[in-house]
């Protein structure tokens, strides 16, 4: 009886430990998986290309760029609206700086299908996300995206939009957060599974976060949706709004915090697991 016992608590631990291990992205065992072959469509004169620096400067709003394969260095988006569609794309920024960089509004979509990374690692004095816009981003697709930010945050932005179909993995550092910005908002109708992980915050917004509609993730943070408060800007309102979509919490020490009763749940599924 002993020994049957034993076996199911070691049964146990070994789930526990493989789900566990599930939580964290592991960007190193995937990277060779990418090879060393690097694409970009459309390559034209709008794409500046050096041995570490992609710039994209198309002419138009709503550009498309496809990327795939493995870069190490730089993205730069310099004009407004570009679109930066990941079709099994690995890009790594190595000296900490981010490895995409938005000047202007910027979309990052990962294509149906496939498995991306998007990975920043070393040091820097400013705290800085692996993806890092200026302005405003949006994020969606309906393929599987991992972002992680070894510096500092994963995800930096103004103004952050979730969106489409598929699945993001964002971890960032026990001094930042999986997803930093202004505001954050997921609109209704959107059927994306967000996994924010393993961080200071799991969304951390300047003024608001509202979302209605996707099922995220929120496990092992230390605050898992947090906002300023009246403290950090007075004369400044900040609220968290849950309208729909489905929350799962674990591991986190707290799962809010903003101003004082401006936390809203009502359509919302909190589950704790």
């Amino acid at each position: 009886m002993k020994k049957i016992l034993t076996s199911i608590f070691l049964a146990i631990l070994a789930l526990n430990l493989s789900f566990a291990e599930k939580e964290l992205i592991d960007e190193v065992s995937a990277r060779d998986s990418y090879g060393k072959s690097f694409t970009i469509s459309p390559k034209d004169s709008s794409v500046k290309i050096s041995d570490s620096l992609i710039t994209l400067m198309p002419k138009r709003e709503k550009t498309e760029y496809v990327i795939s394969g493995y870069f190490s260095g730089q993205i730069v988006n310099k004009t407004k609206n570009t679109v930066i569609k990941l079709k099994n794309a690995y890009l790594e920024a190595t000296h900490g700086e981010p490895a995409i960089f938005g000047e202007a509004k910027t979309e990052i979509s990962s294509v149906n299908g496939t498995t991306n990374y998007i990975v920043s690692r070393g040091t820097s004095v400013a705290k800085i996300g692996a993806v890092h816009c200026k302005k405003n981003l949006e994020i969606g697709g309906s393929g599987t995206l991992y972002i992680k930010g070894d510096v500092y945050h994963a995800i930096k932005a103004d103004d952050i939009k979730l969106k489409g179909s598929g699945t993001l993995y964002a971890q960032g550092t026990k001094k930042g957060s999986a997803i930093n910005c202004h505001s954050l908002l997921a609109e209704k109708d959107k059927n994306f599974t967000a996994y924010l992980i393993n961080s200071k915050n799991g969304i951390k917004a300047d003024n608001s976060i509202s979302i209605a509609s996707g099922t995220l993730h929120l496990y092992d943070n230390n605050i898992a949706l947090k906002t300023d408060t009246v403290e950090d800007t007075p004369g400044e309102s900040h609220s968290i709004t849950l309208s729909g979509g489905s929350i799962y919490s674990r591991g986190n020490t707290t799962l809010y915090e903003t101003d004082r009763n401006a936390f809203s749940s009502k359509g919302a599924k909190i589950i704790e697991n």
